[in-house]
């Protein structure tokens, strides 16, 4: 899942750890160590063991897809793994097009998925092919972890892959109904899918996935629905200046940059940018500040 700021994966005391693989920042939040230990005590034994790995292993490369096609576009990626997921978290040096988001976001699984059937294909299985899928914990591990998920990404639903796929297209195409369409659309394809695992023995396993989905969005609607009902006169724009604002007077610097380095993904801005810079200065990334600023006079020329 790609996110977009620098300072999100700032290191907070000795809570965190944090590497570097090829050039990028990589940060183990304990929320994934706590999921991974529930992975193995929900499957136990050696299936345990070998899904938590691979899970592990595909979600680093997963959002390496993302960090890599990031970093193309001439941003700075870093990347960090918490509970039930990783992010991809980058700081553009420019206005991103609508087709470079998308590829960054379709990378992700791109990256996952291939790496998943090479290793299948290396261990002697079709991927393609249940009883070599089956045969070990090892090939079903790696096909799940690597493929079913890679391909679960890239369904077209809120919030994931797939679904900032699609909404980059939406935004050209009806750049004021396109993100109401798409989380309406995301709600009920997912209750759908809800159902159907409920309803369906072979869907059954993916019932834990669909009910976290389908959450999340109820939470991401019922947080448009209140902006939407207090902020009757205002753009969005005026809206995140405002709530940047509010948390800036009160000390929260790192909320506030969140915040606008998600905005300045959807869609960039200059002052979204210039509050991001502040945010980051008061917070004593310097680097950070200058970065954004640097974005904030490339949205304003692109703008002119």
């Amino acid at each position: 899942m790609p996110l977009g700021f620098k300072r999100m994966l700032k290191e907070r005391g000795t809570h965190f750890r944090s590497f570097t693989l090829l050039g990028f920042r990589v940060e183990i939040r304990p929320g994934f160590i706590v999921f991974l230990g529930l992975v193995v005590f929900v499957y136990g034994g050696s299936l345990g063991l070998w899904v938590a790995g691979t899970l592990a292993v595909f979600t680093l490369i997963h959002e390496l897809g993302h960090a890599l096609a990031a970093r193309a576009t001439g941003a700075h990626a870093e990347i960090s793994l918490d509970f039930l997921a990783g992010y991809a978290s980058y700081l553009p040096s420019r206005p991103l097009a609508r087709w470079e988001r998308a590829g960054i976001a379709a990378a992700g699984s791109f990256a996952q998925g291939t790496v998943a059937t090479i290793a299948m294909f290396l261990l002697g299985a079709n991927p393609l092919s249940r009883s070599d899928i089956l045969r070990n914990d090892a090939t079903l591990s790696i096909w799940w972890a690597g493929i079913v998920l890679a391909v679960v990404n890239l369904i077209p639903v809120i919030p994931l892959d797939g679904g900032a796929i699609v909404s980059a297209a939406l935004e050209k195409i009806a750049p004021r109904r396109g993100a109401s369409f798409m989380m309406w659309f995301s709600v009920a394809l997912t209750s759908a899918g809800l159902v159907a695992a409920v309803t369906y023995e072979a869907a059954r396993s993916f019932l834990p996935l669909t009910a976290i989905l389908l959450i999340m969005q109820l939470q991401l609607f019922g947080s448009r629905q209140r902006r939407g009902a207090t902020t009757s006169g205002l753009s969005q724009t005026d809206y995140i200046i405002l709530v940047m604002s509010g948390l800036q007077r009160v000390g929260n610097y790192d909320e506030a940059a969140k915040i606008g380095a998600e905005a300045f993904r959807q869609q960039p801005n200059a002052l979204i940018a210039a509050k991001i810079s502040q945010s980051l200065s008061s917070l004593g990334d310097h680097d950070g500040a200058q970065a954004w600023m640097r974005a904030a006079e490339q949205a304003s020329l692109s703008r002119n």
